[in-house]
């Protein structure tokens, strides 16, 4: 789901997840302390903030690239240098070259390596190709899951799910079934022949009837027909943005909630969702995903990076990176056959599908590829799904078209949805 329209504002205006937001609030508001520094030419006073704000958010590019043009500002030209290099190994654009402040350093060779780096960055990577169309692009299709040779999609501004067989796209779920709300991630339950989505009423939503607006949910359509099976919802008065989906081997299945940082819980046979996973550290999940050993339940948090769950011991750890990688801005989560965890990142500059390596302990992410990056059908990449040797992800999804009020800012026709297929290589 895109942040911009139901994340992060909703996440800290619902005001749980206390201690992550206190962190998260306070390296925002040193963000913009130094931001008020520097219009008045304070950079020493910047360049404070920002380091405070680096050390508790680390690896965070866009502090990253404030505070090196600080640094730069006050002649700590070295300090500059060592961030810049950490933003272009990370595989992140930025204009650099023609800052005034980086002038000094120009013919600098550290300067020089992370600013060719930074231009390598902008470069397409990977071939991906255009698997099938789903059909106009003001459907709004968000979700996406893979059975075999079909595919499903969802529509958040139609309340509708397609499915796709041969390459063509047809109606699945026809809008509203069952009282079925904008429809976002989908998980598919093959054992028990079930199609799950995560549901929301918000501001994207049609035709919602008096006192819905804010209601949530999830539903359960069968595979093969699409006739509803089940479903179990959370009142208006919850103000729930359920965005993600995933459900485990024994047909437990996991919802995040980022207006109000937390997971939701829906057992076998249970008629009601239960919040079982609030924990202080989350300030917007978004993507889930059950190891495939059914250990772990791993949370990829828009604003704070990825988080395992042993729901088993109720217990969270946040996986730790290394410097040269960002798990910041991802949005959907999935493994492929071999292991390898996909994911979706639309809150960077380029976004880009990335396989991420997992420890054994799935204490921490030991490598980051990137497998898709700067490709022409790129426009709004939104969830993926990993089938084979492939991923399969919704390239351009209008999401920058619409305000937080869920009105259509854009001019002109809207264009054919797409679905991108990559391989994920070695």
């Amino acid at each position: 789901m895109r942040l911009g329209v139901y994340g992060l504002c909703a996440a800290l205006a619902a005001g749980s997840g206390l201690a992550a937001t206190d962190q998260f609030l306070r390296s925002q508001s040193l963000r913009s302390e130094a931001a008020d520094a520097a219009k008045t030419g304070d950079y020493a006073k910047a360049e404070a903030a920002l380091t405070e704000a680096l050390r508790l958010r680390p690896s965070h590019p866009g502090i990253l690239l404030a505070l090196a043009s600080a640094e730069a500002h006050v002649g700590d030209g070295e300090d500059a240098m060592t961030h810049l290099q950490q933003y272009a190994t990370m595989g992140l654009v930025a204009r650099i070259a023609d800052r005034p402040e980086f002038l000094p350093l120009a013919l600098k060779p550290r300067f020089i390596g992370a600013k060719v780096q930074i231009e390598r960055n902008a470069e397409p990577k990977g071939a991906p190709v255009k698997a099938f169309a789903l059909g106009d692009g003001a459907a709004l299709f968000e979700g996406l899951a893979v059975d075999g040779a079909r595919a499903y999609a969802s529509s958040v501004r139609e309340r509708r799910i397609v499915r796709i067989e041969g390459g063509v796209a047809s109606s699945f779920v026809a809008p509203g079934a069952n009282g079925l709300f904008s429809a976002f991630g989908l998980a598919i339950d093959k054992p028990r022949g079930l199609l799950w989505v995560a549901s929301t009423a918000g501001a994207l939503t049609p035709d919602l009837a008096p006192g819905e607006r804010g209601a949530a949910g999830v539903f359960a359509f069968d595979l093969e027909t699409g006739a509803p099976k089940a479903k179990a919802l959370l009142g208006a008065d919850v103000k729930a943005v359920l965005g993600d989906i995933a459900v485990a081997a024994d047909g437990t299945v996991y919802a995040s909630d980022s207006a109000n940082a937390a997971i939701w819980r829906l057992k076998p046979g249970a008629a009601a969702l239960e919040r079982v996973f609030d924990d202080p550290r989350f300030v917007s999940p978004q993507g889930l995903a059950v190891t495939p050993d059914q250990r772990f339940l791993i949370v990829a948090d828009y604003a704070m990076g990825l988080f395992a769950i042993d729901p088993d011991a109720g217990k969270m750890i946040t996986l730790s990176a290394p410097s040269a990688i960002t798990l910041l801005g991802i949005d959907g989560i999935g493994f492929a056959d071999d292991g390898t965890l996909i994911a979706t990142q639309n809150g960077i500059a380029p976004e880009r599908v990335v396989a991420i390596t997992l420890d054994e302990d799935v204490t921490a992410v030991r490598r980051m590829r990137v497998i898709a990056a700067n490709a022409p059908l790129h426009d709004g990449i939104t969830l993926a799904a990993a089938a084979g040797p492939f991923v399969y992800y919704i390239a351009n999804a209008p999401w920058a078209r619409f305000d937080e009020a869920g009105h259509d800012t854009g001019s002109g026709p809207f264009g054919e949805a797409i679905v991108a297929k990559v391989a994920i290589g070695p």
